[in-house]
């Protein structure tokens, strides 16, 4: 994906997907020094379902809302994009990979899907800041 077409989304939800892969990455090292290579990829693939739900709650949420409904309705719209998506890969992952290490893919998983609700404490104007 180019850079132009990933422009407009909000840098909270940049600096989100940011972390979730800092961290992603980093308990993908340790599964794979504690569990190999089957272990790092597990701990990769949960990691990234996660990123991937919030590029997907991201490019749902789209342009401002001018009401406070069309912002409840965008909100849900995005959410439910998301909740869909993230079920269908889990499904995938665990029909199509044999070899997973349940504990790592679940483990980092659950702290990416932890750390997606940053995009909501961090807002832009925190981001913009010369506090940051």
């Amino acid at each position: 994906m180019r850079a132009e077409a990933l422009a407009w989304i909000s840098k909270s939800f940049r600096v989100t997907m940011a972390w979730q892969a800092v961290t992603s990455i980093g308990l993908a090292i340790v599964a794979g020094v504690l569990a190999g290579s089957a272990g790092f990829l597990s701990a990769a693939l949960g990691g990234g379902i996660g990123v991937v739900g919030v590029l997907v709650f991201a490019l749902f949420s789209g342009p401002r809302a001018r009401s406070s409904g069309g912002a409840v309705r965008i909100a849900l719209r995005a959410e439910a994009a998301k909740v869909i998506v993230i079920v269908l890969l889990l499904w995938l992952v665990f029909a199509a990979y044999r070899d997973m290490v349940v504990l790592a893919f679940m483990g980092t998983f659950m702290g990416s899907v932890l750390l997606s609700g940053l995009g909501f404490v961090v807002s832009d104007d925190q981001l913009n800041s010369s506090k940051v």
